[in-house]
């Protein structure tokens, strides 16, 4: 109940402040799991990802906003569960894997915190490739332009401007390649997109 009530909402707040322009929905799988890999430009990008897509996702979201016992009743009941950020957190790497294999599409973002919009100097975590080289499961890119002009990194004020989210054709790898090489090879795919979002 609340996760629709949440959808509803910033569906609500995407009408007034960032009406949405998707491209290349119909590349996301309508009923197995599958990763959803963006681009982390705002606070946004979560909550965008999920008016775009049109399926209920789960999201792996820094631990540290699960402290507040209120906004951690409210971010597992939206399909949010915590990682560690900066080690390697096996046991959300378990619980990500867990979801895929019951067929949920699980949202990761491979540079793992907000980059600046157009930054060169990507920096990439490879546990999307450890992510990826387990389960087994389709990665679908995903570029988000934008939303750091609806709310900017350190803001609160929202501020109306379009945003585009571009979704790319899945994506798959094999069990021979590296954990770095895939990891890249995704950020490689979302970059890419950019191009189709003018």
């Amino acid at each position: 109940m609340i996760y629709y009530i949440s959808y509803f909402f910033f569906k609500t707040l995407s009408a007034i402040f960032f009406p949405l322009k998707v491209v290349g929905r119909e590349h996301l799988p309508a009923d197995t799991g599958f990763i959803l890999a963006g681009n982390h430009i705002s606070n946004l990008d979560p909550f965008i990802l999920g008016l775009a897509s049109r399926r209920r996702l789960s999201y792996v979201t820094k631990d540290t906003l699960f402290r507040n016992k209120i906004l951690s009743y409210l971010l597992y009941r939206v399909d949010a569960f915590p990682i560690k950020r900066g080690a390697s957190d096996f046991r959300a790497m378990r619980e990500t894997l867990r979801r895929l294999k019951k067929g949920l599409p699980v949202v990761l973002f491979p540079e793992g915190t907000r980059q600046p919009a157009g930054g060169t100097d990507k920096k990439v975590h490879e546990g999307i490739g450890f992510i990826v080289s387990k389960s087994g499961v389709p990665v679908i890119p995903a570029y988000i332009k934008d939303s750091q002009k609806v709310l900017a990194p350190g803001t609160k004020v929202l501020k109306r401007h379009r945003v585009t989210v571009v979704f790319g054709p899945p994506l798959r790898f094999n069990s021979t390649q590296s954990y770095s090489d895939i990891a890249h090879e995704v950020m490689y795919k979302i970059s890419g997109l950019s191009f189709q979002s003018v």
